[in-house]
């Protein structure tokens, strides 16, 4: 998780390190899940928010490059969310932000986004989201291409579901919340195809 951008492999082709213009178009409630740290593991809600570059590099295909970043959803002080979003705003959180804060807000918002490349433990390369900035005034907005997308684990849209990557649904489909989602179909795996094993 952390900074480590979901988009890698060895068929993957990297997203160039370097500060980008970017534009968020997924926000992906993730739910509940398990994480470990020190030892210690954790039951934490995740959400996910892509970004896709729109700045002249682009993808043997033409597309845009795309990278995402995993957080706890969280408005602590000491939260990597909270750091990231003020940093992204150019401004502090508002008492009544803090207490209820719509993160789609983010969905289709610009921004400057400083990739740097970086060796996992695994020994492969992985483009890695150093730091968020607001774009700057005056700077123009160019177009869009992917569609904006928001996920909600509790409301899921199967369409939008089934295209995303395997393991993306995979680990959708670990968190309690989408297990409670199911059962609540009369046949819970009617609508959606999958070929992750149970």
């Amino acid at each position: 998780m952390g900074l480590t951008a979901t988009n890698s492999g060895s068929n993957f082709e990297l997203t160039p390190h370097g500060v980008h213009i970017a534009r968020c178009y997924r926000l992906i409630d993730l739910g509940t899940q398990e994480t470990e740290f020190q030892g210690q593991k954790k039951q934490q809600h995740k959400v996910m928010f892509a970004w896709e570059l729109l700045g002249d590099d682009k993808m043997e295909d033409g597309r845009p490059y795309s990278v995402s970043k995993r957080y706890t959803v969280s408005l602590h002080e000491k939260a990597q969310m909270r750091k990231d979003l003020e940093a992204w705003r150019g401004k502090a959180f508002t008492p009544e932000e803090e207490a209820n804060f719509d993160l789609t807000k983010i969905c289709g918002a610009f921004c400057m986004l400083n990739i740097v490349h970086e060796v996992g433990k695994n020994g492969n390369e992985y483009a890695n989201i150093a730091s968020i900035m607001p774009l700057p005034k005056g700077m123009p907005k160019p177009d869009g291409i992917n569609e904006i997308q928001v996920f909600d684990i509790d409301n899921p849209d199967m369409e939008m579901f089934n295209g995303f990557g395997e393991k993306l649904k995979a680990t959708i489909m670990a968190a309690p919340e989408w297990g409670q989602v199911k059962s609540k179909s009369a046949d819970p795996f009617a609508d959606f195809e999958s070929d992750v094993n149970f």
